[in-house]
């Protein structure tokens, strides 16, 4: 048996309906008479909106987060003209406030315009797997150069260089 103190009334109710039920829907007679009768769990209102409860605001962390992801964004917008005619298959993206240039040289040189397009002073990078990657500032915010098959150009020079 059942501990809800609902059940015995609700079966009532539905017994009423289905007994003088004269409509082609009794499911809904059935569902309208028990709200009427208030046995019907109403949806839970936000918990906050009652007196006395206080809805805390974002963090000032989290709204400089926003601010830094909007920048992000904003400049990527704005660079994905600007880059289309370098060379390499651009892909421009911003997550986590940082803008990201993913290219594909094809030289050593295609790699330097983009260094040299993007104010990139740490030319160099860091390679990992089989890309470069060169942090920089653009447009005020922070940014990533993914040179892909870039540490295998440098390699390339490097064999040609040695021979």
């Amino acid at each position: 048996m059942t501990t809800n103190p609902n059940t015995l009334p609700a079966a009532d109710v539905v017994a009423e309906v289905l007994l003088h039920s004269k409509t082609t829907d009794p499911a809904l007679d059935v569902a309208v008479a028990l709200d009427g009768a208030g046995l019907l769990a109403r949806p839970a209102a936000d918990a906050f909106a009652a007196p006395g409860r206080y809805r805390p605001g974002p963090s000032p962390a989290a709204v400089a987060r926003l601010v830094e992801c909007r920048k992000a964004k904003a400049a990527a917008d704005l660079a994905e003209p600007e880059v289309a005619e370098l060379p390499g298959e651009p892909a421009v993206s911003a997550a986590g406030g940082e803008v990201r240039f993913v290219v594909r040289p094809r030289s050593l040189e295609d790699w330097q315009r983009w260094t040299r397009a993007l104010g990139v002073h740490d030319a160099q990078g860091r390679a990992i797997g089989g890309a470069l990657i060169a942090r920089f500032t653009y447009r005020g915010v922070r940014a990533r150069l993914v040179g892909e098959g870039v540490p295998a150009l440098l390699g390339d020079a490097l064999a040609r260089g040695a021979r």
